[in-house]
C-alpha cells in the first residue's frame, strides 16, 4: 500500500505545474509560444536563461523531492515508483489533459535521488548525442537506451550507491520505466528532426 501511495503521490509532484507557473509570473505562457511544450527547454527559448535556470532547478528538485517521500514511504520500492510516477506527471500531466513537458529536468532529479551513479554516464551521453545531431529528441533516445543497458548491467560493474535505492533489481525496473515513459516525446522530435526536407 506505502508503495502505491508513493507512486501517486510522486505522481501528482510531477504534474504541478510549475514551470508554466514560472514563467507567467514575467508574462509568458509556455504552452502558447515556441515549441508550445510546458518544460526547461522552451523557457529558454521564450525566456532566456534566467528562467532557463530557474525552471531547471525547480523541476530537477521535484523529482528529487518525489524520491525522498517514496524512500521514506516504502524505501527502495516506495522510490522507485515515486520516481516513476513523478516522470509519469510531468510528460502525461493531468492538469494539461494528459500532454505535458518531454520529462527530462525531473529525470534527472529522481536519478540524482535514486541512482545517483549512473547520473554522469546518461547526462554525457544525452549531452554529445544532443551536440552531434543538434537534436535533443535524438539525444534523450540514445540516452534512454544507455538507461535501459545500465539496468541489465549495472549490479554487474558498478558496486552500489552513495545513497538511493541499493536494491539491484530497482535498477533494471527504473532502466526499463523511465525509457517507457521518456520514448514518445522524444521519439516524435527525433522524427521530425530526421524527416527528409523537400528540396522544393
Amino acid at each position: 500500500m506505502n508503495i502505491l501511495a508513493s507512486g501517486l503521490i510522486g505522481y501528482l509532484i510531477g504534474s504541478l505545474p510549475t514551470a508554466n507557473g514560472l514563467a507567467g509570473l514575467r508574462g509568458i505562457d509556455l504552452r502558447a509560444g515556441g515549441s508550445g511544450n510546458p518544460g526547461a527547454n522552451n523557457a529558454r527559448r521564450l525566456g532566456g536563461m534566467a528562467l532557463f535556470a530557474i525552471v531547471l532547478v525547480v523541476e530537477v528538485l521535484k523529482g528529487v523531492v518525489a524520491v525522498v517521500i517514496g524512500i521514506s514511504l516504502g524505501g527502495d520500492w516506495g522510490a522507485v515508483f515515486a520516481g516513476l510516477g513523478a516522470v509519469t506527471g510531468n510528460v502525461y500531466n493531468a492538469w494539461y489533459r494528459f500532454r505535458g513537458g518531454k520529462g527530462l529536468a525531473i529525470t534527472l532529479g529522481v536519478l540524482l535521488a535514486a541512482w545517483p551513479t549512473v547520473v554522469p554516464l546518461v547526462v554525457v551521453v544525452l549531452g554529445v548525442t544532443a551536440a552531434i545531431t543538434r537534436s535533443t529528441g535524438i539525444g534523450a533516445l540514445v540516452a534512454s537506451v544507455t538507461l535501459l543497458a545500465a539496468g541489465l548491467t549495472w549490479e554487474q560493474i558498478v558496486d552500489g550507491n552513495a545513497w538511493g535505492v541499493a536494491d539491484p533489481s530497482a535498477f533494471l525496473v527504473i532502466g526499463i520505466g523511465i525509457p517507457l515513459i521518456l520514448w514518445r516525446p522524444h521519439w516524435q522530435d527525433a522524427r521530425a528532426r530526421l524527416r527528409p526536407v523537400d528540396p522544393l
